[in-house]
């Protein structure tokens, strides 16, 4: 599969129904992973990486039928061959339909399948990684990681985010918008820890969130720098917020966005190019 080939066949194992907007998502994803792996292959990395903790069955639905490749056959499709694949979803019906659709790929020896919640499954994927970047090899870089982050809503939890953070990871990470929206209302008041407590790793969302209800400032955009500012708390180039893909419904009204975070100038030049265009040629509006 080429790096903007995303459509597939219905191939009678599970599909998992997903909204039109989701097309977009993965030629953003399928472009990134081909820019990342020709580039950094043949580089002095130890290995190199791709985690997907959220994975699901492997393909998705469209509302008009098209059915496409998920995240985790994208990455196992990819021209060059990432070292390790480690793929994790909690519902176990989703990693069983993974295994039988990753099966026949030629990477299939490299992948690890787990099942579980994305903040314990991390703790095994980072221990792994870091063994291995324990064995001394002289002249070799430690390895580089790219995190696909992409849960239905508000599952991902900061200390997934910072633990892979303390690896050497570049991350795409999915940031709830109407989630948040419709959910913080309700959770202002409730005790510690909510779901949004758990994405943002404290309550500082909560003082932002009084602000916006005051008519002080709005609400997505400060929520947006104060996560990036964690972020850039390892090193991570976070400053510019055109380089956050917004995905709306049928309606206009904004869903979720994309958050891009890399420790390199390269990496975010790739990922301001990929996301530059949509899947259907047309120019991505700012």
């Amino acid at each position: 599969m080429d790096d903007q080939n995303l459509e597939s066949i219905d191939d009678g194992l599970p599909i998992r129904d997903a909204g039109e907007w989701v097309e977009n998502k993965l030629y953003f994803l399928s472009r990134y992973l081909h820019r990342f792996i020709v580039s950094m292959r043949g580089q002095k990395w130890r290995s190199i990486n791709y985690i997907d903790l959220f994975s699901g069955p492997g393909k998705n639905r469209l509302p008009n039928g098209k059915t496409l490749h998920g995240s985790p056959l994208i990455a196992i499709s990819q021209a060059k061959s990432f070292d390790k694949y480690f793929f994790s979803d909690i519902d176990p019906e989703n990693i069983e339909t993974l295994k039988k659709r990753c099966a026949n790929s030629p990477e299939y020896s490299r992948i690890s399948f787990r099942v579980g919640d994305a903040g314990a499954i991390i703790e095994d994927v980072a221990k792994i990684i870091e063994k291995e970047n324990r064995i001394y090899r002289p002249g070799i870089w430690p390895s580089l990681n790219l995190a696909f982050l992409d849960p239905h809503g508000m599952e991902l939890g900061w200390q997934t985010v910072e633990r892979l953070a303390q690896l050497r990871t570049d991350m795409i990470i999915y940031y709830s918008q109407m989630g948040i929206t419709r959910e913080a209302p309700r959770e202002i008041n409730m005790p510690s820890p909510t779901p949004i407590d758990n994405f943002f790793g404290d309550t500082r969302w909560r003082d932002i969130y009084r602000q916006h209800q005051a008519g002080g400032v709005s609400l997505h955009r400060p929520l947006l720098d104060y996560y990036k500012s964690k972020l850039k708390a390892f090193g991570y180039q976070v400053d510019d917020p055109l380089d956050e893909p917004v995905f709306k419904n049928s309606k206009d009204a904004p869903l979720y966005r994309l958050l891009f975070v890399c420790k390199s100038s390269l990496g975010n030049k790739f990922w301001k190019d990929v996301t530059s265009k949509m899947a259907d040629g047309q120019m991505r509006m700012l």
